[in-house]
């Protein structure tokens, strides 16, 4: 993909968003700053303000091979710029920004109901949207505005920026410039995820509240291994990834696109991708878990081992005697945000006295 544009920073009330013609990334990404944002984390290397200690929730030393670290990145100080606010009939969505203790700015948007609040969303966008275009449903992408509908469900929402321009490659070379200075994109993924709770807590003055995950793409995959790598046992909604890395690896989609997606070798090799099965499972119940996928989702159909992968993780959460804990719903739809079936079941999840006994307790110890 070819960024088109000037490079240009949102800073009104507004989400500055476009019609983006089934290529939403390619209209955002320079539209709201994202392209100079990215670009940003070199010179902040090229400064030395790079630091790869992290002192946040420790990291199961199973996962720390793929966090680099053996804590998440905390946010540094509790300061937050705030960039915009946006307020509708049925909540609010405000843009901040803030940085972690490696030195990385973190962007994303605030959702805030206008009624009262249920509980608080973590959102991960997955790798060709945007935080804001998850909030609104004027134009909206395979996201499908899930955002503004957990919203308007009751849930306060954080969904940060996840940091690529749009393409496998960008995103590959984000990281490997971070690896040579010691500091884990992956974690700086998964801790911009894990501060919503900070976020709340600092903009809307709310803590300990209910908590649930929703993660869609690539998103889906970070918010698996946030779980596996500090359980907290959150209900964790994954959309849109559920599959035989191996098989995708061999498959026409790698295959006649080598100069696009040859790079989703690199992140295999280095152990990405090798927590999607029984290992994932293991770590990770018993979290309360629903799998979501899109019906014509060819990238996470049964012929690249959907269902087989999905079963190694429910013999996993059987053999515990939690078989009741994770599901996979299958929807009319391509590789996309349901939420029919994903929404009632986090209402439903964060309201239960299994929820009180578990998460919440957990999140006690790490806050």
């Amino acid at each position: 993909m070819t960024l088109v544009g000037p490079a240009t920073v949102a800073g009104s009330d507004v989400l500055g968003l476009s019609h983006c013609n089934g290529s939403c990334a390619n209209v955002d990404l320079p539209g709201l700053g994202y392209d100079a944002f990215c670009r940003s984390f070199f010179d902040i290397a090229a400064d030395g303000k790079l630091r790869g200690a992290a002192t946040g929730p420790e990291i199961r030393s199973e996962m720390r091979p793929v966090f680099r670290q053996r804590r998440l990145y905390r946010p540094s100080t509790d300061e937050i710029k705030l960039l915009w606010r946006r307020t509708e009939d049925t909540f609010s969505v405000t843009k901040i920004e803030f940085d972690l203790e490696c030195g990385l700015p973190v962007r994303g948007c605030l959702g805030v109901p206008a009624g009262e609040i249920r509980g608080l969303i973590l959102l991960a966008h997955g790798m060709a949207s945007t935080p804001e275009r998850c909030f609104d449903d004027g134009d909206p992408d395979y996201m499908n505005a899930i955002g503004k509908r957990l919203c308007e469900d009751g849930y306060v929402v954080w969904c940060p920026y996840i940091v690529q321009i749009g393409n496998q490659e960008s995103q590959n070379n984000v990281a490997a410039m971070l690896a040579s200075h010691g500091v884990s994109a992956h974690n700086v993924s998964c801790a911009s995820i894990e501060a919503g709770e900070f976020v709340c807590r600092k903009l809307i003055g709310a803590s300990g509240l209910n908590v649930g995950v929703y993660g869609v793409s690539w998103g889906a995959l970070l918010v698996l291994h946030l779980e596996a790598a500090i359980g907290r046992m959150r209900p964790t909604v994954a959309s849109g990834y559920m599959r035989d890395e191996k098989k995708f690896l061999m498959s026409p989609i790698i295959s006649r696109n080598l100069g696009i997606e040859l790079a989703s070798y690199l992140h295999f090799s280095n152990g990405r991708c090798k927590y999607t099965d029984r290992r994932l499972a293991s770590l990770i119940y018993p979290c309360p878990l629903l799998i979501e996928l899109g019906s014509h989702d060819q990238a996470n159909s049964a012929e690249y081992g959907r269902d087989r992968k999905f079963a190694e993780m429910q013999s996993v959460y059987a053999d515990a005697g939690h078989a009741d804990l994770i599901g996979m719903t299958i929807f009319e739809g391509r590789h996309e945000v349901g939420g029919k079936t994903s929404r009632p079941w986090l209402q439903e999840r964060l309201a239960s006295p299994t929820y009180q006994m578990t998460s919440r307790l957990k999140n006690a110890f790490v806050l």
